[in-house]
This record gives structure tokens, sequence and C-alpha cells, in this order.
């Protein structure tokens, strides 16, 4: 595509960079993946309450969040998901896909919190067709750790970078 401004021709590049893809060959048990810091705003914890309809007044006022013994509102179980599910999508790109999640909620993640969300590769298999790591991760908040536990997930190969992992009710991949 080619512009004009002021008397000049250019051809315009597109702007947005197309993500890396990860694939299960590019990684090993112990490597890290990249942490991302959260800040918890007033603004972003209203927003997450009202887009996951949880209208539990803990969730969007400061009196009700104090009044459950946190420092603020606080995030529910599914805004807690969501900052490790952008984590770990950010790493594993547009291909990889998560499996199966568990986790323990240990500490409010409040408003005025930056919430550190890291992980790591603890284990690295194949099994019914998909190429899978299990992530240990952790949410820390200025307080304690705020949430752990883990996180499987299927990645696409290097023979096959953009086929996104799919699999039936059974885990067999389909």
């Amino acid at each position: 595509m080619t512009t004009r401004a002021r008397g000049t021709t250019r051809t315009s590049q597109p702007k947005a960079k197309i993500p890396h893809q990860i694939c299960w060959e590019d990684v090993k048990e112990g490597d890290a993946i990249p942490p991302v810091d959260f800040n918890l705003t007033v603004q972003r914890m209203v927003m997450s309450a009202g887009s996951n309809r949880d209208f539990a007044t803990i969730h969007h006022n400061p009196t009700m969040g104090k009044a459950a013994g946190s420092p603020d509102m606080f995030l529910n179980n599914v805004s807690c998901l969501q900052l490790w599910e952008r984590v770990i999508s950010d790493w594993s790109g547009i291909h990889g896909r998560v499996k199966k999640v568990s986790f323990r909620i240990m500490h409010f993640h409040a408003a005025g919190d930056v919430v550190h969300v890291a992980g790591k590769i603890a284990k690295k298999w194949q099994e019914n067709g998909l190429n899978l790591v299990e992530l240990e991760m952790q949410s820390d908040t200025p307080r304690m750790p705020g949430m752990t536990g883990s996180a499987v997930v299927a990645l696409p190969s290097k023979a096959n970078p953009t086929a996104t992992p799919h699999w039936n009710a059974q885990g067999v991949a389909v």
C-alpha cells in the first residue's frame, strides 16, 4: 500500500508485530516463563467484576472488601485466573492451549496491589498425541503469595508450528 504525504511516496508497513510462537521442542524443564506485573486499579477491579458478572460487593466496594478482611475490594477466583491466563498465553503464543489448571488462593488480590505473576516449566512430556508442559505458577501480592498452583499447556511442535492442539472429552488428541 502506498500513501502520499507532502509530495512523497512511501510504502506503509504493518504496525502490529506477529507474536513469536513457542514450540514444544523449544522448552525444557526448569525454564522460567516471562513474568508480568498487574496493577490492580479500582477501574480494573470494577471492570473485572462486571466482565465475569460477579456483582458481590466485596469485588467492587472497598468498604465491603475491608469488612471481609481484605485491605480493599479484591479479585474473585475467575479474575485471579485471568491474570495467569494472560501470562501463559503471552508465553505460549496463539497456538498454545491450556488443558488443565489447579490453584489455591492464599491471600487477597486487593485494589491498589501490584501483583507479580510468574511461572516455570516443572514437567515436559507427550501423551495421547499432545505435546504437554506443566507450569508451576504463582501470583505474589505485596503482602505474601496470593495464589499458587499449576497449569498443563499443550504446545504445537516445530513440525506443525501453527497446529492448534485439540482433544476430546477423554483427553485424546483429535
